[in-house]
Order: C-alpha cells, then structure tokens, then sequence
C-alpha cells in the first residue's frame, strides 16, 4: 500500500472576533491517495476553510492548527513560506465551488489559466496556452478553444 498523499487530522480554523472566537472548521479528518476528493456541504459548513487551510491560504485573524496536516509527509504547518510557494499550484490546487467569483470577470479564462501556469512553471506564453487547453480538455470541458476565450461569466 503506498503511502497517503494527504493526511489531515483534527483540523481546526478559528477566527478571534470582538464577540469571541468563532470556529470556521472543528476537528477534520480525512486521508487521500491518488484520488481526486471532493467536499461537499452547505453553505458555511467549512468547505473553502478547510481548502485554504490545507493551502495556508486562511487570511488573518484566522488561526489554522492540525494535529496532523501533511502532504507527501511533509508538516505543511511547519515549512517556511517559500517552501509552501513551490508546493501550492504546483503540486496541490483546489478548485472553488463557484468558479464564476474566483475568476476575474474581465479576463478570459484562458487567459487566467494561462497566466496561473506561467506563474507556477516559467512557461513561454505560447506554452502556456497550449497547456492551459490541455487542462481544459482533462477536465472534459466541451469546446477548449472556445472557453479559452469566452470570459467567466
């Protein structure tokens, strides 16, 4: 058996507000290999909270602790910042569960995509594109020229 991808044990987010500490995420557990994981639930349930908290993307006041939170072994709370920049978008993404608010709406998605890329693999534009359709068609969108090119909303 090879060994988990990620493992995420007692994951907990905590906002110190002026009426008290509010807690975006209690204790979260999961385990994931090679497969692709999906979270689902209500509105405010946590989801993106626990998506940023994996990616040390929860903006301040919020505090992040884990028990456990690792990513091919390595203590994603204890890397350093540079460290974590090599593995986020490069190695660990999330998707948000409304793409229509996390992309800009006056710049094509093709061009987002692209320009997300190029930031992560110091790709030439052109290379860029090509790999940006290349992922559109991955995720089994209809018509990867014509999304590149057609703005989010």
């Amino acid at each position: 058996m090879t060994a988990p991808l990620l493992e995420v044990e007692g994951l907990e987010v905590r906002f110190r507000t002026r009426t008290g500490v509010v807690e975006a995420v209690r204790g979260i557990d999961f385990t994931v290999g090679r497969e692709k994981l999906g979270i689902v639930g209500e509105s405010g349930s946590g989801k993106t909270m626990t998506g940023r908290a994996v990616l040390r993307l929860v903006p301040p006041p919020g505090v992040v602790t884990a028990r456990r939170l690792a990513f091919e072994g390595r203590d994603l709370l204890a890397i350093d910042e540079h460290a974590m920049r090599a593995v986020r978008g490069r190695r660990i993404a999330m998707v948000m569960q409304d793409p229509k608010f996390s992309l800009n709406p006056v710049m094509k998605v093709g061009q987002q995509i692209a320009e997300a890329y190029r930031t992560h693999s110091r790709a030439s534009a052109a290379e860029a594109r090509r790999r940006a359709l290349v992922m559109l068609e991955a995720v089994r969108i209809r018509d990867p020229e014509r999304v590149y090119q057609a703005y989010p909303n």
